[in-house]
């Protein structure tokens, strides 16, 4: 492609994201910039401290073949590093304030050894620097980065609209998520504190201890609350994203730039993505972020096994897996398939695959006691961390197989979802299935375009973990793993579509031409659509009335206690959440893996929605707060009962069970 058409393909492929992300602003509802500074501060903070983490990384790692893309490679490198090197110092009750300045310096030493090594970058740019050349960084690296901060921005939409950064949706995961990293920031992953909102990670989700520690960091790094840099964080994550699936589609699928670029693009917009980043399930996002790298990087290490290709899979397998273990039939499927196809080619041509005499293991030498002391400190790590994976793959196991009951898995606030809203159809109407259908034939042709050697595998992965969908959707309280499942398949299906698509509006018959450019330009206005849809639906959960509730937990008298006469809800977890400092109590918890407060009816002082207010005889005449939402009552002291009000939050959960 010619330095002119490059430029054209950039100009355009910009134009349509940047007038596709307006569209969406304007339909949201977005009129003012309240929520800028936040999200900015919060954005800043969290891509200088990926790129610092990343930039040795990748420069260290990734070779010459995905050379020309190592710039994108910076920030999803940063943030698993990172994740990962906190987490282990977290377990070695490093606190958070050290184990951060001691990965900062890590990665400032590193980075200037790398550019010591390599020389002065902007001496050897010069010396380069021909206006073809920077049009190829242009559609390279600049273009797909500019595309994915607009997903990114798409997915900040409800904080913009509200004019203020905040928790969105309503998947009550995210209360957790916030007061992990409340958590973190004062004590190790596996501490029970009571002067925090959430005493303790839940057990559940002992195996992801890595995800929650950025969130923990950027906030302390930022100086923000959780709660105010979580958006931002989610939308940094569903950009890292998109740079995946442009990544997959350019190497392992071969696609050409403007394709991928399509891929970056629409594939993060797909209805049920932006479900799970905006609502948000923040454990299954960062499953969704790392799949396309461990994709990409275990069939890099499978055809040329070397030992930087082997870190590289690694530290995105390790982290994808300990994010979210349910993900893993993805990736066996996938390399198992490209292993078997790779080995059966290699073993006709007469030739060794390598798999193991590739990493060229450096054999024990007289300093081999030198790494008994990483040896040491990494056991614990992996016994912490690989006993939460093991568990939740076990509880798992246990409760697929029909006949067992999956009621310990369903979650009551998650119905079957329509198929059609997995592969970027905005609703469950009729036109929609049959949206449904024509994806899937397109998949269909997509998949036989690939080359040989990689349709067994994309099409095994993308077969074979549809039909487990399917599998749940026939099942008795099989909502969740429905739901799951669906969503990282759907994405694939979607990008296999898109191939099909660029192969007719590439081929030399009109009409073919005619149905793949029409088949792109409806694929552009749908899938936003249906993102759109989505966002339109979607309002913070931690809203400025729940966020007020901080300021009445600090009126109040030191030790008072608090009866939250509210619903098992979202509003009951929150109140909860706010007024954590005193003792709590209420009539009826929300069970499962919330905390909750210890069961009760009385209390100094009542807080209650304003839709259902305390019974008059319980309290003492006008309330002492009240909001849109909320009220704050004194309580009669002569109410009869006792004070079973205490501190910290109750947990019953003590099987593995949610994900």
């Amino acid at each position: 492609m010619q330095g002119a058409d490059q430029r054209l393909l950039a100009a355009a492929a910009l134009l349509v994201g940047l007038a596709i992300g307006l569209v969406l602003a304007v339909n949201t509802g977005v009129v003012g910039v309240s929520a800028v500074p936040a999200v900015a501060r919060t954005a800043a903070v969290a891509i200088a401290f990926f790129a610092l983490c990343g930039y040795p990384v990748a420069r260290a790692l990734v070779g010459e073949d995905l050379g020309a893309h190592r710039a994108l490679l910076v920030l999803p490198l940063g943030a698993t590093v990172s994740s990962l090197a906190l987490a282990a110092l977290g377990l070695l009750h490093v606190p958070l304030v050290a184990s951060l300045t001691v990965v900062i310096a890590a990665a400032a030493i590193a980075t200037v050894r790398v550019l010591r090594r390599s020389g002065r970058p902007a001496a050897r740019a010069a010396a380069v620097g021909a206006a073809a050349d920077r049009t190829a960084w242009l559609v390279r690296i600049a273009l797909p980065l500019v595309l994915a901060v607009v997903v990114g921005l798409v997915a900040l939409l409800p904080s913009f609209r509200s004019g203020y950064a905040s928790v969105p949706g309503e998947n009550g995961d995210a209360i957790l998520v916030v007061g992990t990293a409340v958590l973190l920031e004062h004590a190790p992953p596996t501490a029970t504190r009571t002067d925090t909102p959430i005493p303790s990670i839940p057990l559940e989700w002992r195996s992801k201890y890595p995800i929650y520690y950025p969130l923990a960091a950027i906030s302390t790094l930022a100086g923000q609350d959780p709660i105010q840099a979580f958006p931002t964080l989610i939308a940094l994550m569903l950009a890292l994203a998109g740079i995946g699936f442009f990544l997959f589609a350019r190497y392992l699928l071969r696609a050409p730039p403007w394709l991928a670029l399509l891929a970056l693009f629409l594939c993060p917009l797909d209805r049920i993505v932006m479900y799970v980043t905006i609502h948000p399930y923040y454990n299954e996002l960062w499953g969704q972020f790392t799949l396309p790298y461990v994709l990409l990087f275990g069939w890099r290490y499978l055809n040329e096994p070397d030992r930087r290709s082997a870190v590289l899979f690694v530290l995105f397998a390790v982290l994808c897996l300990l994010a979210y273990p349910l993900i893993l039939p993805f990736p066996a499927i996938f390399l198992i398939a490209a292993a078997v196809v790779l080995w059966r080619r290699r073993r006709a041509e007469g030739r060794r695959v390598r798999w193991l005499s590739g990493l060229e293991l450096p054999r024990p030498g007289a300093r081999s006691w030198l790494w008994l002391p990483i040896v040491v400190v990494a056991v614990p790590v992996v016994v912490v961390l690989g006993r939460g994976f093991i568990e939740k793959t076990v509880s798992a196991l246990e409760v697929i197989l029909p006949g067992s009951s999956l009621v310990g898995w369903s979650g009551s606030a998650l119905p079957f979802l329509p198929f059609s809203e997995f592969v970027g159809m905005p609703g469950s109407a009729v036109i929609d299935f049959v949206g449904l259908g024509v994806m899937c034939v397109l998949a269909a042709v997509g998949l036989a375009r690939l080359r040989s050697e990689l349709r067994c595998p994309v099409g095994a992965m993308v077969v074979v973990t549809a039909l487990i969908g399917v599998y749940f959707r026939e099942r008795m309280d099989g909502q969740l793993f429905f739901f799951k499942d669906l969503s990282f398949v759907g994405p694939y299906i979607l990008l296999l579509a898109l191939v099909a698509l660029a192969w007719l509006a590439t081929s030399k018959a009109f009409r073919r031409v005619a149905v793949g450019a029409l088949g792109i330009v409806a694929a552009l206005v749908i899938i936003p659509a249906g993102a759109g849809r989505e966002v339109n639906a979607t309002y913070p959960q931690a809203n400025k009335y729940v966020l007020q509730l901080r300021a009445w937990n600090r009126e109040l008298p030191r030790g008072s206690s608090v009866l939250v006469d509210i619903y098992p809800s979202g509003w009951q977890i929150w109140a909860s959440y706010m007024l954590t400092e005193h003792p709590l109590s209420t009539p009826t918890p929300l069970y499962g893996i919330f905390p909750h407060p210890e069961i009760g009816g009385k209390a100094d002082y009542l807080i209650a929605l304003r839709i259902k207010p305390p019974p008059q005889v319980a309290v003492v005449g006008r309330p002492l707060f009240a909001n849109a939402e909320f009220e704050l009552w004194k309580m009669k002291p002569s109410w009869p009962g006792p004070d079973t009000s205490v501190r910290p939050l109750v947990y019953d959960q003590t099987t593995i069970n949610l994900g």
